[in-house]
Formats: structure tokens, C-alpha cells, sequence
């Protein structure tokens, strides 16, 4: 049979010096009180070079977005579409952009209904569709 566990403080001593003073901050006080977690991830390398990735990262898709749908944008702001009809195009650009033309029709149409779902139940998205005349 297993030995009996122990509450806090009964297990063996810590070998070596304790540090009681941690990290301190540019004021000479401790690291980080006062100061939310996320403030604290913020500061370090690994933290900055993720953000400069993730920012660089959502402007090139951005910009492949921009181009994906630039004309369908001028044709809506033009008014010589709708916003339904600019909906739909954007779709199928998306469509073809991640499954190809070539894709059999059963994955092209489940795509497909798998967007339009999702464009019809996220609020935000029927809110800016809505702005767009839609």
C-alpha cells in the first residue's frame, strides 16, 4: 500500500537559499504587481515578436483579400450590383480560391452552404450586410 500524503509545508526541506526579493522593476520595486498579466506577456520578446508576425500576417491577407474582391467592391459601391449579388460573388471567389474550379460539385456546393451559413448567423457580418443595403 502506498504511503500516507501529507498536507502543505510536511515534505523535505528545499535544498539551497530561498530568493525572497524575485524580479524587480525599473522603480526598484517588484516585478509586475500591480500590473494585469497580459502587460506582463506584452513586455517580453517571444510577446513582440509574435505581435509584429500576427500584424504583418492580417495585412497580407488583407491586401489578398482587397484583391480577391476589389471590382465586386466598386461594382456594389457603383450600384451597379446589389449587396446580395456582391454576397454571392464573393462566395463563389472564395470557393474558387480554396477548392478550385475543378472541385467536384458535392465539396464546391457543402463549401459553399457552409459559408452562407455561417455569414447568415454571425450578427456582426447580417449588421455591415444590412449597412450595405442588403
Amino acid at each position: 500500500m502506498a504511503g500516507k500524503v501529507s498536507g502543505p509545508g510536511s515534505g523535505p526541506p528545499v535544498a539551497g537559499p530561498v530568493d525572497d526579493e524575485g524580479p524587480v522593476d525599473a522603480q526598484g520595486g517588484p516585478a509586475g504587481v500591480g500590473r494585469p498579466f497580459a502587460d506582463e506577456l506584452a513586455g517580453t520578446d517571444a510577446a513582440r515578436a509574435a505581435a509584429g508576425s500576427t500584424a504583418a500576417g492580417g495585412a497580407a491577407v488583407a491586401a489578398a483579400a482587397h484583391g480577391l474582391t476589389a471590382d465586386i467592391a466598386a461594382a456594389l459601391e457603383a450600384g451597379r450590383i446589389d449587396a446580395k449579388t456582391a454576397l454571392d460573388r464573393v462566395i463563389a471567389r472564395v470557393v474558387d480560391q480554396q477548392v478550385g474550379p475543378g472541385a467536384p460539385t458535392a465539396v464546391r456546393e457543402a463549401l459553399r452552404a457552409a459559408l452562407e451559413s455561417a455569414v447568415a448567423d454571425d450578427p456582426l457580418l447580417g449588421e455591415k450586410i444590412k449597412a450595405l443595403g442588403g
